[in-house]
């Protein structure tokens, strides 16, 4: 974006000029009047103060005219972001000239109501009675020192000491001086008389004053009579005549207290300093209000060069973010911006580019993915048509359908199991199967999500022909990377009506000769021997002779010990085809239950969806000896009736526990279920064969898992769970106590 700059005219950049020359011309000169500082240094700082308020106040007007003038011409142009440059700036301008203001207003009522409390008639008088107090207390003292010093020197034994003077004075002389003194209270008493021109004699306190020589120079003896003193140093001294004039003069010192001169001191101090405020406080108010102004107008000027700042750090990056916005919307993705911006703006220019790398990285992606796809749905299209095709040339009949069991597809093979204007116009699996056969194909739907496959015979009629059909229904699984991802059942319909009846009859020749071939061996020898004792008993039947009747007995013997050796071959024989039916013999070996728990629970991974299962695996549970393939099938048949029995359920719990019984010598294992429960009459025949609690069920189930169960000399019972349900409990014994059992029992 290109900026448009408007010149400012000429005659407003010479008016500038010319006020400001003026104004300093007229700030320099400092001709106040009678309101003109008081000294060199006030008019030095005054001129400073006042030169930089007229300075920053041109140059704040001169900032904020220009910014006006340049937000006007922006406004009027219709430029981008100069609405919300113009709120920011005059938002940020009102925001701080309003404080200021307010400020400014209360520290000028406050500084001249505190001036005025300075310089208030209540405090000028005590500056004069302190003043007073001070000159007064002088005088006092000075005037008791005075008359201190006439009465001692009208005293008459001072008189007649001046009289009769001698070289030296006695020391009757100094006692009397230090009576003197004693009464009077002063510090020092001395006599100087007039013909000498040193002291005569003298008592002073030890330490507290000098003497008379130190302050002869400071003062003149006066002949008149009158005393004479002063004060100097903290000291008061004061002289007066003896007797007659130019007998002599007695001269006494008195040291006022260090706190008297010190509290003296400092109100003298005081006053002055007081007397100096109040004849420059003039000078003051006006320093103080120029210092104001001063930091009001460098506010004001922070404030709006600050608005003009923060507006450009915000201004900036947004118009650069809209120009961006132009690119992409003309499908520039490889479009940047290149504004650099700080804080938010600066996180959001950053998310911007971000976001056209994104798009630019996603389009590219888009693009490759749309040529993947149509390579895909190149590859689709043709595998649809093999799987349509390979569908369409197989012989079973296929049906696809939802979970829902609407039809999706079938291939043309079901025409040979159901009327082809049924499958043609079949929507839902109703419109194949009856009822009955709908509702037995439903359960084995369920039982398919659950363990993966189901299968079972139907019989159907079609065309007035019965057809044996092997249905098999096989759950599709869900895709892990979506588990919303649509999926079903497929159902294949095998007619096995020849297969049945060529089995059936190859599985008869097959047995008959077998049998045929079984039962000729035994029959020959059988025959031979009965011919034999027949021949025998037509030889030697009406015989008498003993010796012919006993080979006749041993003959005869010999046959019917051969026919029954024989017949007992054939019994054998009839009962290994008797076994022949049964279920394989257990190989029982050490193996770990738990293991043998995971894998049965293993066969139902992902399938029980809407069933929690929880399992409760004991530690360090005893190896047992079992039959590793068949306890899993013993276990996997429980598992399953329990999902049944909580298809219905409100709570679809089911709980895999296994533990050790008190003695340790038995491994329990528990499959608890939520479901409807038992109730105490089937409890007892639950376990024989052919009875069943459900409509469609066989009877065998739990049959072949008691019978499993036995030949593992483990016990299984059902009880009931609380608060609802039924528990299986298996006990098995641990290897250790099968040995020893079986041990025993050998012993």
């Amino acid at each position: 974006m290109e900026r448009k700059h408007r010149p400012i005219p000429l005659v407003l950049s010479g008016t500038l000029l010319a006020i400001f020359v003026f104004l300093a011309f007229w700030q320099t000169s400092l001709d106040f009047g009678e309101f003109g500082p008081s000294g060199p240094t006030t008019t030095v700082v005054l001129w400073a103060i006042s030169t930089l308020i007229v300075l920053g106040v041109i140059v704040l007007g001169f900032v904020v005219f220009r910014m006006l003038l340049r937000l006007y011409f922006e406004r009027r142009g219709n430029r981008l972001g100069s609405h919300i440059k113009t709120k920011l700036v005059l938002g940020a301008f009102a925001l701080s000239i309003i404080p200021v203001l307010c400020l400014a207003w209360f520290s000028f009522v406050v500084l001249n109501r505190t001036l005025d409390k300075w310089f208030s008639q209540p405090t000028i008088q005590i500056q004069k009675s302190s003043e007073e107090l001070v000159r007064q207390f002088q005088a006092m003292m000075l005037e008791k020192t005075e008359n201190d010093v006439a009465w001692i020197a009208s005293l008459s034994e001072i008189e007649e000491l001046t009289r009769d003077v001698r070289e030296e004075a006695s020391a009757e002389t100094v006692s009397q001086l230090e009576r003197l003194a004693n009464v009077t209270q002063v510090h020092y008493i001395g006599i100087l008389l007039s013909n000498k021109t040193r002291i005569w004699t003298e008592f002073r306190t030890q330490g507290v004053v000098e003497g008379l020589e130190k302050w002869s120079h400071s003062f003149e003896l006066k002949s008149a009579g009158s005393a004479h003193s002063f004060l100097k140093d903290g000291r008061i001294v004061a002289s007066a005549p003896i007797g007659h004039p130019g007998q002599g003069h007695v001269v006494v010192a008195w040291k006022v207290p260090n706190d008297l001169i010190a509290r003296s001191t400092e109100i003298e101090k005081q006053v002055q300093h007081y007397a100096m405020l109040q004849r420059d406080h003039r000078q003051y108010r006006y320093l103080y209000f120029g210092i104001l102004a001063l930091v009001a107008t460098f506010v004001l000027f922070v404030a709006t060069w600050l608005a003009l700042f923060l507006s450009k750090q915000i201004i900036v990056p947004i118009e650069a973010l809209v120009e961006a916005t132009g690119e992409l919307s003309s499908g520039h993705l490889d479009y940047r911006v290149k504004t650099r911006a700080s804080d938010e703006l600066g996180a959001l220019v950053e998310s911007f580019n971000h976001m056209t790398q994104q798009l630019e990285s996603h389009r590219r992606k888009l693009e490759q993915s749309n040529l993947d796809l149509e390579q895909v749905n190149v590859e689709l299209d043709a595998r649809r048509g093999f799987i349509n095709a390979i569908l369409e040339s197989i012989t079973p009949g296929v049906i696809s359908v939802s979970d829902d069991g609407s039809i999706q597809k079938i291939n043309s093979s079901l025409d040979a199991i159901f009327p082809r204007e049924k499958t043609e116009k079949a929507q839902q699996l109703e419109d194949l199967f009856s009822p009955e056969e709908h509702i037995e194909l439903r359960h084995m739907m369920k039982r398919a999500r659950r363990t993966g496959l189901a299968n079972r015979e139907f019989i159907f009629e079609n065309s007035g022909r019965i057809l044996h059909v092997s249905l098999t229904v096989s759950a599709l699984e869900k895709e892990v990377a979506d588990p919303k991802a649509p999926h079903g059942f497929v159902i294949v319909l095998e007619d096995t009506t020849e297969l049945l009846r060529a089995q059936k009859s190859e599985a008869w020749t097959e047995v008959a000769q077998r049998v045929a071939h079984e039962i000729k061996n035994p029959l020959t020898p059988i025959a031979l021997s009965a011919e034999r004792m027949s021949r025998l008993v037509d030889r030697f039947g009406t015989t008498q002779d003993p010796v012919r009747l006993k080979e006749l007995r041993e003959s005869l013997d010999k046959c019917t010990s051969i026919i029954v050796r024989e017949v007992a071959t054939l019994g054998t024989l009839i009962n290994e085809f008797a076994q022949f039916a049964r279920l394989p013999t257990a190989q029982p070996c050490e193996t770990d239950l738990n293991t043998v728990v995971e894998e049965a629970l293993d066969v139902f991974e992902g399938r029980l969806e809407g069933v929690s299962i929880e399992k409760n695996l004991g530690d360090n549970l005893p190896a047992v000896l079992i039959d590793a393939e068949q306890f899993k099938r013993a276990l996997v048949n429980l598992i399953d009736n329990a999902a049944a029995a909580v298809d219905e359920s409100l709570v679809r719990e089911i709980l895999i526990q296994t533990t050790t019984d008190f003695d340790a010598d038995h491994v329990q294992v528990v499959v608890a279920d939520s479901g409807h429960g038992i109730s105490p009459e089937d409890k007892e025949k639950l376990f024989l064969p052919y009875f069943s609690t459900k409509r469609r069920g066989t009877g065998l189930g739990l049959a072949i898992v008691n019978r499993i169960l036995s030949e593992h000399r483990a016990g299984i019972r059902v009880e009931d769970r609380s608060p609802t349900g039924s528990r299986f409990v298996i006990e098995v014994p641990t290897a250790m106590s099968r040995i020893e059992t079986t041990a025993g029992s050998r012993t």
